[in-house]
């Protein structure tokens, strides 16, 4: 129904975020938990419109057309797109938890000296 919404509202906060943050935003890569974010629901509106549960007409959800199903919605939101950002955070938290490991246990290249003229003078 609108499990969508959830996700939606959390990369829309995040955007909002990284714009105040500025260039911790860009350390911490927030841009792909954004991208993962809105992706997501993007996808997720578009297989709600093709099942119908999205309309281009008020309520727009179907769901609100009907008093008694207000708390079915709600409770999707909730726990649905709840556990869906979670995921996806966490998603996000691995990927970053990996980059920085791979990028602090890289090794220093040794430079090579006066052994090899790629000159052909």
């Amino acid at each position: 129904m609108a499990c969508f919404v959830t996700p939606l509202a959390l990369g829309i906060i995040i955007d909002v975020v990284k714009r105040l943050v500025g260039e911790a935003g860009i350390k911490l890569r927030m841009d792909i938990l954004e991208k993962m974010l809105l992706g997501g629901s993007l996808v997720l509106a578009v297989e709600h419109v093709w099942h119908g549960e999205v309309v281009p007409y008020p309520p727009f959800l179907t769901a609100m057309s009907n008093p008694a199903d207000i708390p079915v919605m709600l409770h999707e939101m909730t726990y649905v797109g709840g556990l869906m950002s979670i995921t996806v955070t966490a998603a996000w938290l691995s990927i970053l938890a990996y980059t920085r490991s791979r990028i602090t246990s890289r090794k220093p290249v040794k430079q090579l000296t006066g052994a090899i003229s790629l000159n052909s003078d």
